[in-house]
């Protein structure tokens, strides 16, 4: 083996892309907070864990936690935390940067239905976040995702959209972009927020929002937060052309597929079952939710993966945060984590600088399974892989 990985003593810090945000690479994602972490102190623990490791991005939504429990609850225990943080002066609102998220389904949101992000709902959105988070302003306020009538959370092609969008109030028109974008603007202009970005959007939605924002005189996103991974590279199609042609750095979300990646669900036996049990891992518990991620060819290419990161002398969860964090689109790149065990593992990741040979090799598995947790036609088929069996 000719290459090697090599391992920083400081965690990388960079520019956020358009903003004046200086962020670590690693963005802590906050979203089973409530769910799959039951109490309240859980959560508070690996907040002070990754403060500690020097992380100060944090990501969060009026939605979460998510897979059951949905709304409000995780924007409450990190707003009960950051107070407490600022009141004993372990750091001040300036040092660190929340991100957090408006969904047109009105899932946690003060006015309940959907909606298409009008001015008065962002507005009441925003304020409740604001005082859930106990804080004046947030650092990056994204919209989930399009409140348009197209396919998110699973499907790669748009010929899925026969398959609906429950939220949808509209079909991407020309006008529906002039109103949500004066929808963000009021929210900067009142200073409730200090920058944009967008989320499971695509090309389309990208390059309609920043010739918006030109049109109108409206700072343009500065960010979007896709599904991404080595099991899911669909961004790096037309979207992150999109992205890179309108100054968009990505942030995504989905690294470790749901856990897959970490390849927990193939290690006989489980090493960190005192730490956190098997059994009531995310899909152990939840097998129908993000079922994408346990995909059989999704399993099949984990296993090839895990099989890169022992080679190399990694964890399976280092490798696929480290490769996350070597594309050059990524600004920055949300993990997520239950215990201060795993927060403690993958910030370690962000440390990694993977050498070429390891990069090739990842390739060669991409090209003999592309985007395995990506749905062409069907979430069935996918599912079943029958094709395996003969």
């Amino acid at each position: 083996m000719e290459g090697k990985i090599t391992r920083a003593e400081e965690l990388p810090v960079v520019k956020f892309g358009s903003s004046d945000m200086m962020v670590t690479r690693v963005c802590a994602g906050t979203m089973t907070w409530g769910s799959m972490n039951g109490e309240e102190k859980e959560a508070h623990n690996q907040l002070d864990a990754l403060i500690e490791l020097g992380v100060n991005f944090f990501d969060t939504a009026e939605l979460y936690p998510v897979a059951f429990n949905y709304g409000k609850l995780t924007e409450q225990w990190i707003g009960n935390w950051m107070k407490t943080k600022l009141e004993n002066s372990t750091f001040q609102r300036g040092d660190i940067y929340i991100a957090t998220k408006c969904n047109p389904a009105g899932v946690g949101a003060p006015k309940k239905g959907k909606h298409g992000y009008d001015a008065a709902t962002l507005m009441s959105s925003c304020k409740a976040s604001l005082e859930r988070l106990q804080c004046e302003y947030i650092d990056l306020y994204q919209l989930h995702w399009p409140c348009r009538d197209v396919p998110v959370f699973g499907p790669a092609t748009y010929q899925n959209i026969r398959d609906g969008r429950e939220s949808a109030v509209n079909k991407g028109e020309l006008e529906t972009f002039d109103q949500q974008v004066l929808s963000v603007k009021a929210l900067l202009d009142a200073g409730l927020i200090k920058h944009w970005g967008l989320s499971n959007e695509n090309a389309y939605g990208i390059t309609m929002f920043c010739l918006t924002c030109d049109r109108l005189g409206v700072p343009r996103p500065i960010s979007v937060q896709n599904d991404f991974s080595m099991n899911n590279r669909v961004f790096e199609g037309d979207t992150l052309e999109a992205c890179y042609r309108f100054g968009l750095v990505g942030l995504p979300y989905g690294n470790l597929s749901g856990g897959v990646l970490t390849g927990k669900y193939d290690m006989p036996p489980y090493p960190y079952e005192k730490d956190r049990s098997l059994s009531i891992s995310r899909h152990s518990k939840h097998p129908n939710f993000q079922s994408r991620y346990m995909n059989p060819m999704a399993r099949k290419a984990a296993r090839k993966y895990a099989a890169i990161a022992e080679k190399y002398g990694m964890t399976p969860t280092e490798l696929a945060l480290a490769w996350s964090n070597s594309r050059w689109y990524n600004a920055a790149v949300i993990i997520g984590t239950t215990t201060v065990r795993q927060v403690k593992e993958c910030v370690k990741a962000f440390k990694i600088t993977l050498p070429d040979e390891l990069l090739r090799e990842v390739e060669e598995v991409h090209e003999e399974f592309r985007n395995p947790s990506a749905i062409y036609a069907e979430a069935s088929i996918a599912k079943n892989a029958l094709w395996l069996n003969s």
